[in-house]
This record gives structure tokens, C-alpha cells and sequence, in this order.
């Protein structure tokens, strides 16, 4: 006798999603998107799969509730409204389509773009009061332009094949992604500062966190083109409004144009909302039917291919492993992870090679340990795609990385060691860590220089030449701005060679403070790294 899969729909789909599913032999599929929370509570104890929007909070009652639940499916990116922990815990996979909208979002793009090279909305105000000011509205093509684009995700890499298409010269930043592959992409990869300075126009495609809040302030305006143009169809927050505002009113800024909102709605006093120069909708990047069947069909789809053949799409919570092998090697994978973070912020440039090295007597899953490497160095800067174990390694394809893993069983200094090994646009680097005691996860090599430091905190890292009064001189700069070095770890091979030196501090120290740091003479690659923060 053939298995019957059970699919509660709690919101709605398109109808082609429930084609989908309804004409799949041994499912039934029960519709619930007009039911109570209770009568979803009552319903998804005998369900296999529970697909929802955003509007269904799935949480530990309802996961509870789900006693037969296999997974849950997100018809959209953001699962916010799924608590991924407590499902990791129970066994049940989550996915979503993060590919539904990135058409959707790219052509808004280009429209938001087009609207601020033809002023378009002005135009189409003003007739309808009953003016006819066509001289008022001159414009200019897009063709032959410059485009910068910051992020070269999914959306970004469509929003610059769509302007390639228009005839647009497109620069391209992107500091996680390699020069390589985005040549290959078919952009001219520059740094930040160059595309700031060359770029008619400029879209931004970041998430928003601690590294991408208020990206573009007046500094970065005071260096762009006079006249460029911003596009913002990412997050709100990116753009500081007012040095934004300040720019449209001397001009250094010809025009805006934004989908996104610091608060949405956005307050009706809002500083830019109400200008001529500025063109804005209410967030309406993913806002089309074709996007919404995207993202039905996408994981209608997965549904199925999870539920009958065990096949994983767009996960993006903790693959299953058994509870004894995630005993014996949870630490193992939660230290790869650290040091991800940590090499990633070390590291810098485009990331091109990853080789993960493990040498110990467990029998461990190479891939597993790969995946949580990946993890840590994308997780950080990667806010808007939660990067885990099942998406890490497929995520790091996608942006060009190579990954490679190896095993060592003799020669070891320590009984268990994770050494992670990169090589990016900037160069080679390399970190080592270990288990001192038990959950006590240290470094104990950066590069070829031994060190003995803890896997938490600010840490300020620096290469020198080996030459008296080096800390004294970093020691001295950080007292005269009240940071505190809390501990410190020395490293060199030869004798008044090259040295690596690390200082543990209480405190973060300010971007100014860290070029005061690298303009020391004899000072090679000072670095601030953040564990433990987001």
C-alpha cells in the first residue's frame, strides 16, 4: 500500500501551487487558509508538511502540536515567522524560495531607475494637473551610462544583466564574491572607492546589518560624480537621509529613488518622501502575481521532492543528523564555525578557495564541517539569506568558492585540530584551532605564527616586524582613546623577522583609531575582529 502525504496550507497560494500537489498520487491537500489558529492547531497534528506565508506564526505550540510534521514551507524568503530552532530540534525542515522574487525586484530596479532618468513621475503629476511642461522635463538615456552595483547577489547580478542588456557600462563591489567570477559575470569588479567615484548611477543590493548601516553617508556622496543617482530597492537603513537630503538640496545628488524604509510605513514627514527628486513606492520589489506564483510553485515543488524522495531544495535549517554523531561532533562544528567568522573578518577581499583541514581520531563528516566553516564566513555578512549547514556549501558555489576539505592522521600536534586555509583577492590565510580543555575553543595558530588565544571578543590583530617598542606604540595609541588591552599573544618564527601579535581588548576600537593603528611604521594588516557579536 502506497504512503498518503498529508499538506496543510494554512495562507494563500496560487492555485497553481495547489495544482501542484493535488495531482501528486498519495497526497491530499487540505486547505485552511480561511481557518482559525485553533482549528490550524487541531489540523497540522496529522499533517507531513505545513506551508505558509507570513502571516502564520510558527512557533513551539504549533511545531509541538505537529507530532507527525516533517517540515515546514515558507512561500517566501524572510522566516522570521518560523522559529528554525525549536523546528532544528524536533527534526523538521523549513525551506523557502528565495529565487521567487529576484526577477520581480531587478526589473523594479530598472523601472525605479528609468523613472529617475525620464522623470517620469513628475511628469505624469504635472500633466494631470493640466500643465503641458515639456521642457521642464528633459531626460536622459541610460545607454552608454555608468552603473554601479553594491552586491552582487541574486537581485544584483540580474539588476546588471538587465542594464548590460540597455547598453550600461557596469562596475561592479562586492568584497565576499572574487574579481574572477564577477568578470565572469560579465562586470568590471573595482573596490568601493572606485565605484563611487565612476558610477552615473548606483543601486544598492546589501542586507542590512552592523557592516551595511548607513553605507552611503556624506563622505561616500562627497566622493561620488556630481549629479549621480541612487537606487535603493534593498533594505531602509543603508543610506543616511539626512546627508542624503542635504546632497539632493545642493545638487551633488540628481535623484533618488527608493523602495525601502528605515520604518515602514514610513513616517509622512519623512525627509525625502515628499520631494520632486525623489522617486518612491511602498516597498513593492517582490510585489507582482508572478513573483507570487514564483514563490507558490517553488515550494509546492519542494513538498514533493522532500517528502517522496528525501531530495532538499532551499533549506534553511540544521540538516539531520543523529543525535549521537551531533553529540560527538557538535563542538567540533560550532569551532569551524568561529573560525570561519574569524578568517573572514582576517582575511578580506574576494573570497576564491576554502580548504578545511581536520585531524583527529573521529570519524568525521568532512562535509558537515565544511558547511559550518561556510557558515561562519558568510553568516556574517550574509544577514538577508540565513546561512546554515544545508545552504552553506550550496551558497558558497554560487558565489564562486571553491571548497575543499582533507584529512590528516599523522604528524599531529594536537588530538583534535581545524585548520581552515583561504585564498582570496588580497592573498593567502590561514587559521588553526583547537579544544584546550573541554568547551574551551582556542586559535592557536594565525598564519604560520603559533598564538594561544580564546574565540571571543574584540581582538585587534596585526602583522609587524619583529623590532622592540612595536606594542608599546599600539599600547600608547589605544590608552590615549581609553580602550583597554585585556590580554595579549605573541607570535614569530625567526628571530627580528615578521610577527604577529594579538591584543585582547574590552573594547571595539573606531575606525579612525584602526588607521592610526596601520599608519604605525613597520605595521602590516591591522584587522578588528569581532566573536560573538553580530
Amino acid at each position: 500500500m502506497s504512503q498518503t502525504f498529508r499538506v496543510l496550507i494554512a495562507e494563500p497560494l496560487a492555485p497553481r501551487a495547489h495544482e501542484i500537489l493535488e495531482d501528486q498520487e498519495g497526497f491530499e491537500v487540505f486547505d485552511h487558509t480561511s481557518s482559525s489558529r485553533e482549528e490550524i492547531l487541531e489540523a497540522v497534528t496529522t499533517a507531513d508538511a505545513l506551508i505558509v506565508r507570513s502571516g502564520t506564526r510558527v512557533d513551539e505550540e504549533l511545531l509541538g502540536a505537529g507530532e507527525m510534521l516533517k517540515m515546514v514551507a515558507r512561500a517566501g524568503i524572510g522566516v522570521d515567522n518560523v522559529d528554525l530552532e525549536a523546528a532544528s530540534m524536533r527534526g523538521i525542515l523549513v525551506v523557502n524560495a528565495p529565487d521567487g522574487n529576484v526577477i520581480t525586484t531587478a526589473e523594479h530596479t530598472i523601472a525605479m531607475m528609468f523613472s529617475l532618468a525620464r522623470k517620469i513621475p513628475s511628469a505624469v503629476s504635472s500633466l494631470k494637473g493640466g500643465k503641458w511642461e515639456r521642457s521642464r522635463f528633459v531626460g536622459s538615456e541610460l545607454s552608454s551610462k555608468t552603473l554601479g552595483v553594491v552586491g552582487m547577489g541574486r537581485v544584483g547580478s540580474q539588476t546588471a544583466t538587465f542594464a548590460r542588456n540597455l547598453g550600461m557600462n557596469v562596475l561592479a563591489y562586492d568584497p565576499y564574491i572574487s574579481a574572477e567570477v564577477l568578470s565572469q559575470r560579465g562586470v568590471n569588479p573595482v573596490d568601493f572607492e572606485e565605484l563611487l567615484a565612476k558610477s552615473d548611477y548606483i543601486t544598492l543590493h546589501v542586507p542590512k546589518n552592523t557592516e551595511t548601516g548607513n553605507l552611503i553617508g556624506a563622505a561616500e556622496i562627497a566622493r561620488m560624480r556630481d549629479g549621480v543617482r541612487l537606487i535603493n530597492c534593498a533594505r531602509g537603513g543603508l543610506i543616511d537621509e539626512m546627508a542624503l537630503a542635504e546632497a539632493l538640496d545642493s545638487g551633488k545628488v540628481g535623484g533618488v529613488a527608493v523602495d525601502v524604509y528605515q520604518q515602514e510605513p514610513p513616517d509622512p514627514n519623512d525627509l525625502l518622501i515628499g520631494r520632486d527628486d525623489v522617486v518612491c513606492t511602498p516597498h513593492l520589489g517582490a510585489s507582482t502575481a508572478e513573483a507570487q506564483e514564483n514563490v507558490a510553485v517553488s515550494v509546492a515543488k519542494q513538498v514533493v521532492a522532500y517528502l517522496t524522495d528525501g531530495v532538499v531544495g532551499h533549506a534553511v535549517n540544521l540538516p539531520s543528523l543523529s543525535p549521537e554523531m551531533l553529540e560527538q561532533i557538535g563542538p567540533h562544528l560550532d569551532l569551524a564555525d568561529r573560525l570561519g567568522d574569524f578568517l573572514a573578518q582576517l582575511a578580506g577581499g574576494g573570497l576564491q578557495t576554502l580548504e578545511v583541514v581536520y585531524g583527529g581520531s573521529i570519524d568525521m563528516p568532512m562535509r558537515a564541517l565544511a558547511a559550518s566553516a561556510i557558515k561562519g564566513m558568510l553568516g556574517r555578512f550574509l544577514s538577508s539569506v540565513r546561512v546554515n549547514m544545508v545552504n552553506g556549501l550550496l551558497l558558497a558555489k554560487e558565489r564562486g568558492i571553491e571548497v575543499r576539505t582533507t584529512t590528516q592522521t599523522e604528524n599531529l600536534l594536537y588530538t583534535d585540530l581545524i585548520e581552515l586555509r583561504v585564498k582570496t583577492d588580497s592573498g593567502e590565510r590561514s587559521v588553526a584551532g583547537t579544544f584546550l580543555r573541554k568547551n574551551d575553543p582556542r586559535i592557536v595558530r594565525i598564519d604560520d605564527y603559533s598564538v594561544d588565544v580564546a574565540l571571543r571578543g574584540y581582538l585587534l590583530i596585526f602583522r609587524n616586524e619583529d623590532r622592540p617598542g612595536m606594542i608599546g606604540k599600539i599600547g600608547t595609541l589605544l590608552g590615549n582613546h581609553n580602550i583597554n588591552i585585556a590580554g595579549m599573544q605573541l607570535g614569530r618564527v625567526w628571530q627580528h623577522d615578521m610577527a604577529v601579535a594579538v591584543l585582547i581588548l574590552d573594547d571595539p576600537v573606531p575606525e579612525p583609531v584602526m588607521e592610526g593603528v596601520r599608519a604605525i611604521p613597520h605595521v602590516y594588516d591591522a584587522c578588528l575582529v569581532r566573536l560573538g557579536f553580530s
